[in-house]
């Protein structure tokens, strides 16, 4: 028959895979420099000073 495994190794297996996929993970990601800006915002002062001058 199929022998049990100790308490002890069988979370030492799941830590050890867990942190393999962590690092697949961290060391496959792009870096922070090469990623663009998903939001351009506008700039809004130029808008609210040519609005008080016209006023």
């Amino acid at each position: 028959m199929n022998d049990d495994l100790p308490d002890r190794t069988v979370l030492l297996i799941i830590l050890a895979t867990l942190l393999l996929v962590f690092t697949l993970i961290f060391s496959l990601r792009p870096a922070q420099k090469n990623l663009q800006p998903a939001i351009q915002w506008k700039d809004t002062t130029q808008n609210t000073t040519s609005e008080v001058l016209q006023i």
